[in-house]
């Protein structure tokens, strides 16, 4: 039914806190494939990761690991979705976490709802690096158009998503040549079929990372947002364009990538 990507790269330190995610899953009733793939790291990742996929064969009816030449989280994705078996797709990056009733309460769903909705995203909790947390409620738009409003909002989160794969694969994927945001140009590349549920749990964590090995400089995704803003500035008017882009410049985020590095790992 489901098929969880998980993409690594010089994860060795997360491995441990990703493997208990998927092994305190509770109750889950359909078939399940965990699909990893690591990105050419250069750490101890696969020698770290192969023992402990045991423990994942006995919960889980398949458990694949892929390998590539670093290319990047967009690329890795892809291929575990190229090699997947199932008709939905999850994601779970190696520093994000699940709660142990997330499969469930999501199969349950999927399975009552499965001809009305093709995208499905439930809440988190937001962990920063000084251990202050807060809800992130994702999937709630603002407009009638799901194009618009996520143009001007991004309500969706890599590892709180689960998508059908036709949709993803009519729409050709993550664009590999992007740098970062390659998670929200698909979810725009996307949004004129999307069909949103909200979950209205709290289900994972989205955790700050101070030490990221995959992060990019934000000078680069300062570049990639203003790619993206105008790749789909036919969502929005000429006004909410020209807003977007100001927001954009007058980021502060950027500039800190021309003196240090700090991202959300995958």
């Amino acid at each position: 039914m489901i098929s969880i990507i998980c993409p690594l790269y010089n994860s060795e330190n997360h491995l441990d806190k990703l493997i208990d995610s998927l092994l305190e899953q509770k109750g889950v009733s359909e078939t399940i494939e965990i699909i990893f793939i690591d990105d050419g790291s250069n750490d101890q990742t696969l020698l770290t990761l192969i023992p402990k996929t045991k423990l994942l064969e006995k919960k889980y009816s398949t458990v694949k690991i892929l390998k590539q030449k670093h290319k990047g989280p967009g690329a890795a994705r892809n291929y575990g979705i190229k090699e997947s078996t199932y008709d939905y797709i999850a994601f779970l990056d190696s520093d994000d976490r699940w709660y142990e009733t997330k499969l469930q309460v999501c199969i349950d769903i999927i399975k009552e709802n499965k001809d009305m909705y093709n995208c499905y995203i439930h809440d988190e909790k937001y962990i920063r690096k000084n251990g202050e947390s807060s809800i992130i409620e994702n999937g709630i738009t603002k407009n009638e158009s799901i194009s618009r409003s996520l143009y001007l909002n991004n309500c969706l989160s890599t590892s709180a998503v689960i998508v059908k794969k036709s949709l993803i694969k009519k729409f050709q994927y993550f664009d590999e040549n992007l740098q970062s945001s390659q998670d929200y140009d698909l979810w725009l590349k996307m949004a004129p079929d999307l069909k949103i549920y909200k979950i209205k749990d709290i289900l994972g964590e989205y955790i700050e990372s101070s030490y990221s090995i995959t992060s990019k400089y934000y000078i680069y995704r300062f570049l990639d947002q203003l790619f993206i803003a105008i790749r789909y500035r036919h969502y929005v008017s000429n006004l909410q364009f020209l807003k977007k882009i100001i927001r954009i410049i007058l980021s502060k985020q950027w500039f800190f990538g021309l003196i240090k590095k700090n991202s959300h790992n995958y």
